[in-house]
């Protein structure tokens, strides 16, 4: 107290000045914490939701493409493992898909033979001998597209290729199985 009497009185007007203006601006922030605080978790939540509303947006269109593809795959494969029911059918069918494609591709097929049949697992097994002749390059564009020429359900399993013609021309023989489901989901023995 007799610090504060000796202060001359513009002196004191300011150090209460200071001293209620400090205890209004604390009690300002007092007032204030509360609300910006919770302006600050609204704040954040809302960011959080929209973050988990652009998720969930961005899941249902990639379950919908994966929904799309799961269709289009089952219908290949339905397609595909409903080959025609006669060896004879079949073969035909393998011809003229291979011989057609090989035209569209430059090249001649020499031949195309059944080569026997058995049965792996629940699955019938037919080979077929298979030879085209053609240029090197021709007969490689030919095979690249193979798959989608004879399907999923086929595969080769011998493969041979030796230049003929002086090199100009080249000889490919190769065994393709080709894989059909027993009837009535039988196994075999």
């Amino acid at each position: 107290m007799r610090a504060l009497s000796r202060l001359s009185p513009g002196a004191f007007m300011i150090v209460t000045a200071l001293v209620v203006g400090a205890f209004l601006i604390e009690a300002w922030m007092l007032v204030l914490r509360q609300p910006f605080a919770a302006y600050r978790d609204f704040s954040a939540a809302r960011e959080s939701l929209l973050a988990i509303e652009r998720m969930t947006a961005s899941q249902q269109e990639e379950l919908r493409r994966e929904s799309a593809r799961n269709k289009d795959l089952a219908e290949r494969l339905r397609a595909e493992l409903h080959a025609p029911a006669p060896e004879e059918q079949l073969t035909v069918s393998i011809m003229r898909r291979l011989d057609q494609a090989a035209a569209g591709a430059g090249i001649k097929l020499t031949s195309l033979k059944p080569a026997g049949r058995r049965n792996v697992l629940s699955f019938e097994e037919i080979s077929f001998e298979v030879g085209a002749q053609g240029g090197y390059l021709a007969l490689c564009h030919w095979l690249l597209g193979f798959e989608a020429l004879i399907g999923r359900s086929a595969t080769v399993s011998e493969f041979t290729m030796k230049a003929v013609d002086e090199g100009r021309q080249v000889s490919l023989s190769l065994r393709l199985a080709v894989y059909r489901p027993l009837p009535n989901g039988a196994s075999a023995p």
